[in-house]
């Protein structure tokens, strides 16, 4: 899900390549197209269309910095306010309990088994933990 949504903002902001300014016009294009790819990757639409009102108003205007193109400041911008959106700052996982469970829920296709194939070698690797999963997808075998 996170990368397609990547892939679909990056196309969005190539709009401003190229420009010495970002304008209304380069705006509005290029958060249309990130109100979709929110949208395609199932966020709500009140939130989707508060972001990019949010983004639009930091976004305005702003001169770019000599060494910044618009589309690089636009990507700030919009990074910053995702990761606002996302709750600001980062939190270790709760490794408490003997054993320690994580249940990973999730719409088909939205990356449950790669996210928690990527969890266990994190856990395995940084948290010298001994990862046991779980497959419970009785719908595609060949998950389990």
């Amino acid at each position: 899900m996170f990368e397609n949504l990547s892939d679909r903002l990056e196309k969005s902001f190539k709009i401003l390549k190229g420009q010495g300014r970002i304008s209304e016009i380069n705006v509005a294009e290029t958060l249309k197209d990130v109100r979709r790819a929110l949208l395609d990757a199932d966020v709500n639409f009140k939130i989707a269309k508060s972001f990019t009102d949010t983004v639009k108003e930091k976004a305005l205007g702003q001169d770019v910095i000599n060494a910044v193109k618009p589309g690089q400041m636009m990507v700030k911008i919009v990074r910053d306010e995702l990761a606002g959106l996302m709750g600001g700052e980062s939190s270790e996982i709760n490794l408490k309990g003997n054993p320690t469970v994580v249940l990973i829920a999730g719409l088909q296709g939205s990356g449950k088994t790669t996210f928690t194939g990527k969890l266990a070698n994190y856990l395995k690797s940084k948290k010298q933990k001994h990862p046991l999963l779980v497959a419970c997808d009785v719908y595609r075998p060949a998950a389990i």
